[in-house]
């Protein structure tokens, strides 16, 4: 499976790749960075060995805003984050202040967003400016069960919903940075009743969370 959400090219666009094979049915699933086993390969699918703008793309859907977590989807929902309000454009960075991130859940198979999630700001992030212009404030991808979904959001925290839009808990998980400024990045796993951060740039350590709080 193939995605392109990207931060530059196509800001506040994501687009599914269509593939005519056995891994685009609603029972698969892509749960959190680099799929099932975190090594980005699948042997279930033939992949296309082109596309374009219009060729073997299935649907393209508009979001809020740029962002450069990747896609994961459980069955036929699938889920991903943007930001707002800061650091969209380079030229006209904005306000730190009004920097927002969302999580959103679309249908898999048409494109059509089924709910969506902001998160407003609780810390103030790294300014845009170095290593951040080139991946913005929602890098860090979600991970699902099938029965929530967690998105973390730096130092504005982690944050657990149900895979229909229902806040379950948020935490904070630190408010530092690193002396390179690099922003936060890393994407959550679970691991049995464990949901694990590295939160290396906001506390200087790794924290497991109980995700079935």
């Amino acid at each position: 499976m193939s995605y392109s959400h990207g931060v530059k090219k196509f800001p506040g666009i994501l687009c599914i790749i269509f593939l005519s094979s056995g891994f685009v049915l609603s029972g698969e699933k892509w749960p959190q960075f680099r799929g099932s086993q975190g090594v980005a390969a699948i042997d279930s699918a033939t992949l296309p060995l082109k596309w374009s703008a219009n060729e073997n793309v299935r649907w393209k859907t508009e979001l809020p805003g740029p962002g450069s977590s990747s896609p994961i989807f459980w069955g036929n929902k699938l889920f991903v984050t943007c930001y707002t309000g800061y650091g969209i454009d380079e030229k006209e960075v904005g306000n730190a202040n009004k920097l927002s991130r969302t999580l959103l859940c679309l249908d898999r198979k048409i494109g059509k967003i089924l709910w969506k999630e902001e998160v407003p700001l609780v810390n103030p992030e790294d300014d845009y400016r170095g290593y951040l212009t080139e991946h913005g404030y929602a890098s860090a991808t979600p991970v699902t069960d099938g029965k929530h979904v967690y998105a973390f959001f730096g130092k504005s925290g982690i944050h657990a919903f149900t895979v229909t839009g229902d806040k379950v808990w948020s935490e904070q998980v630190g408010s530092s940075s690193s002396n390179r400024r690099w922003g936060s990045a890393a994407s959550p796993i679970l691991v049995g009743d464990f949901l694990i951060v590295n939160a290396a740039d906001e506390a200087r350590a790794i924290i497991a969370f109980d995700s079935e709080r």
